[in-house]
């Protein structure tokens, strides 16, 4: 599967999973994806998906935690990695502008 090219993939067994929705690939880790301080996570839990924004490895507060569904997690992982890319490039300029 084709992610950001800005995004390093750290782990993706999500690709498999969805080119053979074999049911027994599903865990909690599926894909981690990773852009400066900040990580993208898709997991299967309890019967769901979950995709978390993890920003500075903290996984006890997720920039977001969101439930998603199975036909939807492409178009959920790349509107995550535009947010992250998002949110970086204005903590970028809040920087310059005060420093």
């Amino acid at each position: 599967m084709i992610y950001n090219k800005s995004f390093t993939v750290i782990l993706d067994d999500l690709s498999e999973y969805i080119d053979t929705h074999d049911k027994l690939l599903l865990k909690e880790d599926m894909l981690q994806l990773a852009y400066k301080n900040y990580i993208i996570d898709v997991g299967f839990y309890s019967k769901e998906f979950v995709l978390y924004v993890i920003k500075d490895h903290n996984w006890d507060i997720p920039i977001i935690k969101e439930f998603i569904q199975e036909n939807d997690i492409i178009n959920r992982i790349n509107k995550a990695c535009i947010e992250v890319l998002s949110i970086y490039g204005a903590q970028n300029e809040a920087y310059k502008t005060i420093y």
